[in-house]
């Protein structure tokens, strides 16, 4: 059997070339292992962003100093007159003449298409990543630690970012790509925004992502929605407000939009001004019934420049669909309790917490141990007649420490309220965003009509800042079982 080295090509024949084949021989075995590795137990985010971003970089890298090589040896050849012909030249000439060369350009041949399966393949990996909210959200984890932790609590938390983000289509998704590389050198210069701004203005429109998976046409009439919220006094009590959503919808019967989706009816175009970069603030409306104007809503007041000219689609109102955070620490209070992360039995739990919660300076690292310390000084300075064991301190402050690592994040400028949900209109009686943004009473024709806040377009109300004990039985059956 002849020794396996003597069907190898000519390629080593100096140190340029050397490096150039150890560079793709041991990134190429690296990247087929690290594949396989990867078939059959996912790697780590940042492993494998390291891996298949840089190995396919390294690969190519080596199979384009080989032929440097060969060439600055060839023209040293020819410096020295004992120039040779191109051993490829030769192995053209020769390959149905001579034996070794056909063996030697056979292996050719299949190194070839070993490289171009490696390089493809990594390129496929590649772009498969890059599509993961791994990659999205971890690999820069500084950057999207807030909307990444947001994301895994939200029902979207099963959709990969770039079903939203990007959506369907060659077009939108080189689009993204470019766009991507602004953001890299954001990152690698440091320059980036902090918070990271929101809404994306450069986000697809809904229509062609939101409606690849949701129907607003389809009818669902309205809903019953019960928002419990916890008073300030020793037993923490419960109230209720009890709403049925009008959520619409085509009718199936008249075929006619009603309830809260009459927004994106069809038929109906509503197209708005936006004065500042958060659309917080509203210029003129403009309604369209099957393409025709059919009334403008002017601002009260001068308004202001306009910033952006929209047409409202679902991100509008649903803005925050896979990135909610609590609308305010007395938000997240009363979910908490609701959902058992807090214990309404302990004493006086709410009002302290509350006190404690609100702050934005807080270590997240050391966020249990300042609370802990905290709810022991405000219950003995204000309630020691009631003061919980240490136990049931601890697991309060465990609770409020998981409330604040999850909406303020003070190296990303994240505190509460920097991210408004507009779903609904929730805050105090001076938070005109949400609905309230255009449903406002101020936005107003030329003839006087103005933009209705009726509470009942949208809802009606059950009851308002109820004891679980008063509601109705219905009402009772539709709270969870510790609430009741």
């Amino acid at each position: 059997m002849r020794h396996p080295l003597k069907y190898f090509p000519l390629l080593w024949t100096n140190w340029i070339t050397i490096i150039g084949t150890i560079v793709t021989t041991v990134t190429g075995c690296f990247l087929v292992l690290a594949m396989t590795a990867d078939l059959l137990s996912p790697l780590e985010p940042y492993l494998a962003a390291a891996i298949f971003m840089v190995g396919p970089m390294l690969f190519v890298s080596g199979l384009v100093i080989i032929p440097i090589g060969v060439a600055i040896e060839h023209r040293l050849a020819r410096h020295r007159r004992t120039a040779e012909p191109h051993p490829l030249a030769i192995s053209i000439r020769a390959a149905f003449e001579d034996r070794k060369i056909r063996s030697r350009a056979t292996l050719i041949g299949f190194a070839t298409l070993a490289n171009i399966i490696i390089v493809a393949g990594s390129g496929v990996k590649i772009v498969s990543f890059m599509d993961t909210p791994s990659f999205c959200g971890q690999v820069c984890h500084k950057v999207m630690n807030p909307e990444f932790a947001a994301y895994e609590r939200s029902a979207h938390s099963r959709v990969a970012c770039v079903r939203c983000h990007i959506g369907p289509g060659a077009s939108w998704a080189v689009r993204a790509k470019i766009d991507g590389l602004r953001q890299v050198w954001a990152v690698a210069t440091n320059t980036y925004s902090r918070p990271i701004p929101s809404p994306v203005h450069t986000l697809r429109p809904a229509r062609d992502t939101c409606e690849q998976c949701h129907w607003p046409a389809k009818f669902t009439g309205s809903r019953v929605a019960l928002r419990t919220h916890y008073q300030d006094d020793e037993k923490n009590s419960p109230a209720v407000n009890a709403l049925v959503l009008h959520i619409g919808g085509e009718d199936p019967r008249t075929h006619v939009y009603k309830g809260i989706h009459w927004h994106v009816s069809p038929d109906v175009e509503i197209r708005y001004e936006a004065l500042d970069d958060k659309r917080e603030h509203i210029g003129k409306v403009t309604r369209l019934d099957k393409g025709k104007v059919t009334a403008v809503f002017e601002p009260a007041g001068a308004g202001g420049p306009v910033k952006e000219e929209r047409t409202l689609d679902c991100v509008d109102c649903h803005n925050r669909p896979s990135h909610a955070m609590d609308r305010s620490a007395a938000a997240a209070l009363d979910r908490a309790f609701g959902e058992g992360l807090l214990d309404p039995r302990v004493p006086f739990l709410h009002a302290v917490a509350k006190k404690l919660l609100t702050r934005s300076d807080v270590d997240r690292g050391k966020a249990e141990d300042v609370f802990y310390e905290g709810l022991g000084e405000a219950y003995s300075s204000e309630h020691p007649q009631v003061k919980p064991s240490q136990g049931a301190l601890r697991n309060a402050a465990k609770g409020l420490a998981g409330l604040y690592r999850a909406n303020v994040f003070p190296d990303m400028g994240v505190k509460w309220g920097t991210y408004v949900n507009h779903l609904g209109h929730g805050g105090d009686e001076k938070d005109r965003r949400g609905c309230f943004r255009c449903h406002n009473e101020e936005h107003k024709t030329k003839d006087g009509k103005a933009i209705s806040q009726d509470c009942g377009l949208c809802h009606d109300l059950l009851a308002m800042d109820e004891s679980p004990d008063n509601l109705t039985e219905p009402l009772k059956g539709l709270m969870p079982q510790a609430q009741r």
